[in-house]
């Protein structure tokens, strides 16, 4: 199977199995755990939508074809961008889509649950993500050493 059909079907795979996952979670009986008001309500909300900028800056440097596997680029199955957010962090769509889920103004018990899973699939999928790069090419490591990996480091 060529590396662009790997990823298209990666892509609808992981869609429809995270689709069948939130369906699965939202049948199972919930308790919430805590809903803020005030000033920590419109904090929290705040540092959502700052997780939707991150998100969504990550997207504008990426060939949306390409990264849903539509495309081929080049000899490589991921491109190496270091544009734009990128600059400041390696994983901008993990960190805005964990500032999203772990900043919940109202939470129950199913939702921080999902929150941490999600999370902790982010991190070890980017462990995997992050050697295939380093195979794929050699200037990654350099990058690795001098951006972030989730948290931005906004004085570079």
């Amino acid at each position: 199977m060529q590396s662009h059909h790997y990823r298209l079907l990666y892509s609808v795979l992981g869609v429809l199995t995270t689709a069948l996952w939130l369906w699965f979670i939202h049948q199972l009986s919930d308790t919430p755990l805590y809903q803020t008001s005030g000033l920590l309500w419109w904090l929290l909300f705040s540092l959502q939508l700052f997780g939707v900028g991150i998100a969504l800056a990550a997207l504008v440097p990426i060939d949306g074809a390409v990264f849903l596997g539509l495309r081929k680029e080049g000899k490589t199955q991921d491109p190496f961008i270091v544009r734009g957010v990128y600059r400041y962090i390696r994983h901008p769509m993990y960190t805005g889509t964990m500032l999203i889920l772990l900043a919940m103004p109202e939470q129950t018990v199913n939702g921080l649950n999902l929150a941490v899973m999600v999370c902790i699939y982010f991190i070890v999928g980017s462990k995997f993500e992050e050697k295939r790069m380093l195979l794929e090419h050699p200037d990654y490591k350099k990058y690795q050493d001098e951006v972030p990996a989730f948290i931005p480091n906004m004085m570079r």
